[in-house]
């Protein structure tokens, strides 16, 4: 199968289901069901196309074009939320915040350019220098296997010492999340999900028609196991807040990474989904960036144009200040809009750049 074929609508359809799962527990909808599996597809997908060849002996290298793709828009994003700052500080979205001056503005604007959030309305962003590092880090794993291996009077094979490293990955991660290390730049998730990324490149190395296995009653088996996981167990995921349940982690994300794939085949089956769920796929990025702040949009106008009694802490409850009334209007438009916007961003970008077109 060729790398072109790979990359076909089905990946994109993946991402666009994760995303929508990132929007639906962020705004109160199957919270504690989505939160099992959401980020951890998307570690997954981006170990799936990794490029042993390109980049097994240049773990930096692969940084570098990860980097290179992600940090315009995200410094772009983080500007834009610290130029409506005052804006939410003046409507009651920011309580008990000050307004910002000039050197205020100009200071949180570079915090970005050092991919750190300083806006309340950039908190999903965390997730990407997380993802960057996770990146680096499982790449340097495959350097780590494949220079054990030349060197033969260790008498490593590349395959058991990349999967020593991973192994140490992940223990690492276990432990600090167990210890409840907070490190920067959530250094501690990009540790832990090391093996999420190694699972999905052995897969694509030796199970290149894992497709088949992808069924309608598999989507069926696993979510009912999740639900199970969740009610029966009562385990609980945010790797934001340092909230795993041990080693147990690891099934419990493959299984929801197995029930997105397998959505994700049956989606692509019919022509509307499967254009609607890739759009939304190609613009995860965007999604992730906006949604919050078009949740506290839709507050605002809520609660000027239709809502009959507001209180404050409607108006400056995060992520959303209305839950139990608007969560299917938070959904369908934090993904929408952002979509919309990330879509402008790149044909204007490629009309002032055709010959890079847009970065993601």
């Amino acid at each position: 199968m060729s790398r072109n074929q790979e990359r076909s609508a089905y990946w994109d359809i993946v991402k666009g289901l994760a995303i929508i799962a990132v929007v639906m527990g962020h705004c109160g909808i199957m919270t504690a069901f989505v939160y099992l599996f959401h980020l951890a597809v998307f570690f997954f997908a981006t170990g799936y196309f990794y490029h042993e060849e390109k980049y097994g002996d240049s773990p930096f290298r692969y940084f570098g074009v990860r980097l290179a793709g992600c940090w315009p828009r995200f410094f772009f994003y983080s500007v834009c939320c610290v130029l409506v700052h005052n804006f939410f500080v003046n409507h009651g979205l920011y309580a008990g915040a000050p307004l910002y001056n000039h050197t205020t503005m100009l200071t949180a604007s570079l915090q970005g350019a050092a991919m750190q959030t300083t806006e309340t309305m950039q908190g999903a962003l965390w997730f990407v220098p997380a993802w960057l590092l996770s990146s680096v880090f499982f790449c340097t794993t495959v350097w780590f296997g494949r220079s054990a291996a030349r060197r033969t009077g260790l008498g490593w094979t590349e395959p058991a010492a990349t999967a020593l490293a991973v192994l140490l990955a992940g223990v690492t991660g276990l432990f600090l999340f167990d210890r409840q290390c907070w490190l920067p730049y959530n250094m501690q998730c990009a540790i832990l999900v090391v093996p999420l990324y190694y699972a999905a490149w052995m897969m694509r190395r030796h199970l290149p028609s894992f497709r088949r296995y992808t069924v309608w009653y598999g989507a069926l088996i696993s979510a009912l196991l999740l639900h199970l996981v969740n009610t029966k167990l009562h385990i609980f995921i945010d790797v934001s807040a340092l909230s795993i349940p041990g080693i147990r982690y690891y099934p419990v994300s493959l299984l929801g990474i197995y029930l997105v794939l397998s959505l994700a085949a049956m989606a692509e089956k019919v022509p509307v989904c499967s254009r609607i769920l890739a759009f939304l796929g190609r613009h995860s990025f965007d999604i992730m960036a906006l949604h919050f702040l078009v949740f506290k949009l839709i507050d605002l106008v809520y609660a000027r144009l239709i809502a009959a009694a507001v209180t404050a802490e409607n108006l400056s409850g995060f992520p959303v200040g209305f839950r139990g009334r608007l969560e299917p209007v938070y959904l369908i438009l934090g993904v929408l809009l952002p979509a919309l916007a990330g879509w402008g961003l790149d044909r204007i970008a490629r009309f002032l750049l055709p010959a890079k077109g847009a970065a993601h």
